[in-house]
């Protein structure tokens, strides 16, 4: 009987600590990395004093992924206030059954008091009429022992976990408190972004030519690697090789060429700033601190060496049949034929802007994908 009140009390007392915030959950934790990651690379941005629309881009991304943060925030307060909830529903379970226990253990004790002359077992038990009489006698005080001890001990038990319950109730109070506090910072923190990003915009719409002309750069280099990717795939075996599909066992484990956030997805979408021209990303833009290098995503070839004239350079690794690309480069580190290793070196990105690309044979892939995230 014991042993199962014990193990039940457990059970009500680990269930309610296992549910405990403990800290914060992954997605709590993602936004806050992601966030820090943004505002790192804008103050780094913010010490050249021009406006620019990768400053733009950055706060842009700075404000999603604050607003990511506040939506996780709350989801965190709702699920503490329903831990709470539930915890406070048990501790007032445990009291009432405390409350019980001690009434028990009262009478308990009364009785005992009551009974205590023939609680002598020599006197009580040998004064016996019979044999069976006395071993009836022998059982009984026994019994009567072991229910006062155990209701002891059930008492002690429940009021430890009662004593649980609440230092875990203090804890979850005090983990909702720091969230609601951070929650106003960064509503504070997201309104006076946006107002920054209001007035990067209206700059920016006043540098419209500068704007064009560097789409129009973007433009022409797309051209050039689309034109390079399927010079260098043209004539590739259909038969994957080895290095091909342990190419494809690391989809979504790839490391990201360059530190930073991406500030452009693949695929076409309106410009941020100027709303009729539509952009079509062959790959996406990685927005990096000055003198961040970029990296190979896995071992492979250097299949070419771009420098694209009126734009920047470019690298194209080959892995069997995918290829992986790294443009925007003012400098590159790496020949054609060139045999490179894993987070290996290969260019220095320009203006702190990294375009990577993933190719399969002539067909472009969406590199968030394949990035680890």
């Amino acid at each position: 009987m014991i042993k199962k009140i014990i193990t039940y009390t457990i059970l009500i007392v680990l269930s309610a600590l296992f549910q405990t915030a403990s800290g914060q959950s992954k997605k709590l934790i993602k936004a806050q990395q992601d966030l820090e990651k943004a505002r790192s690379l804008l103050t780094s941005l913010n010490k050249k004093s021009e406006v620019t629309y990768l400053k733009y881009q950055v706060l842009e991304k700075q404000i999603k992924y604050q607003k990511i943060l506040l939506k996780n925030i709350k989801s965190e307060i709702d699920s503490l206030d329903k831990l709470i909830s539930e915890n406070t529903k048990k501790r007032n379970e445990l009291q009432e059954t405390i409350k019980s226990l001690k009434k028990e253990y009262e009478e308990l004790i009364f009785y005992a008091y009551k009974t205590r002359k023939i609680r002598d077992k020599t006197i009580y038990i040998f004064s016996a009429k019979t044999f069976n009489q006395a071993y009836r006698r022998f059982i009984y005080l026994q019994y009567l022992t072991e229910y006062l001890e155990q209701t002891t001990n059930d008492l002690e038990i429940k009021s430890d976990s009662l004593n649980l319950l609440n230092e875990n109730l203090y804890i979850q109070k005090n983990e909702k408190l720091e969230l609601k506090e951070k929650q106003a910072d960064e509503l504070l923190k997201l309104n006076y972004s946006k107002k920054i990003l209001d007035n990067i915009l209206n700059k920016l719409k006043s540098k419209k030519e500068q704007l064009l002309i560097e789409i129009k750069k973007k433009e022409k280099m797309t051209a050039a690697l689309r034109k390079s990717i399927k010079s260098v795939s043209a004539g590739v075996s259909s038969k994957k090789s080895k290095l091909s599909l342990s190419f494809e066992k690391n989809k979504g484990k790839l490391s990201y060429p360059a530190k930073g956030i991406i500030a452009s997805s693949f695929g076409k979408h309106t410009h941020a700033v100027l709303k009729n021209v539509q952009i079509n990303n062959d790959g996406i833009d990685i927005a990096t601190k000055h003198g961040e290098k970029a990296k190979a995503v896995f071992r492979g070839e250097v299949v070419q060496v771009l420098k694209i004239p009126g734009a920047n350079k470019a690298v194209i690794l080959k892995h069997g049949q995918y290829y992986s690309v790294y443009s925007n480069l003012k400098d590159t580190y790496v020949k054609k034929g060139e045999i490179v290793t894993k987070g290996q070196e290969v260019g220095m990105p320009d203006a702190g802007m990294l375009n990577f690309q993933i190719w399969y044979k002539n067909k472009k892939l969406n590199p968030q994908k394949w990035l680890k995230s």
